[in-house]
């Protein structure tokens, strides 16, 4: 099986999304500094939907990240086996690395829907300024981090079907 296009398109048209969540917090953040610096006016709100915006890009566009090999990688030591004994132990070493990082995602998947369960139930509010749902950003994880895990599940399925992408 290789990784597929369709799930890679959508990973691709949602990080597109988190690049225009990013622009947003950029323009936010530029009207916050000219309110404050020219006016002496500054909102109470801009900094708090900002953070609750980047978090949904954050986990949103971790997926991508990982299709793209955007993540941090010690390629070192695989470099080097590869070149003394090929390929077949490097895709092992991928396969270990990418699995390990799917049973990390897995153990966050649980914790954060252990909060999001908690936050739906008690109503949980931010302490900040503008109080809005902690589940909120608690979906955001959520969703992201389901994600995260599809898209590993892929890229190791890709490796085990022959693929060199994720080498």
């Amino acid at each position: 099986m290789r990784y597929p296009v369709v799930w890679a398109k959508l990973n691709k048209y949602i990080a597109f999304g988190c690049g225009f969540i990013i622009l947003i917090i950029a323009a936010l953040s530029l009207m916050e500094s000219v309110l404050r610096t020219f006016f002496n006016a500054p909102t109470v709100w801009s900094s708090d939907i900002s953070l609750y915006i980047f978090i949904w890009a954050m986990f949103l566009g971790s997926a991508y990240s990982f299709q793209e090999h955007g993540h941090v990688a010690v390629d070192l030591i695989r470099d080097i086996v590869q070149r003394i004994s090929g390929k077949k132990p490097r895709r092992i070493m991928s396969v270990i690395g990418y699995a390990v990082t799917a049973f990390t995602v897995v153990v966050m998947l649980y914790a954060i829907s252990i909060m999001l369960e908690y936050a739906i139930r008690i109503n949980q509010l931010t302490v900040a300024l503008i109080q809005i749902p902690v589940a909120v950003s608690d979906m955001a994880m959520f969703i992201g981090t389901i994600f995260m895990l599809v898209t590993l599940v892929f890229i190791i399925l890709d490796l085990f079907a022959g693929g060199d992408k994720y080498l």
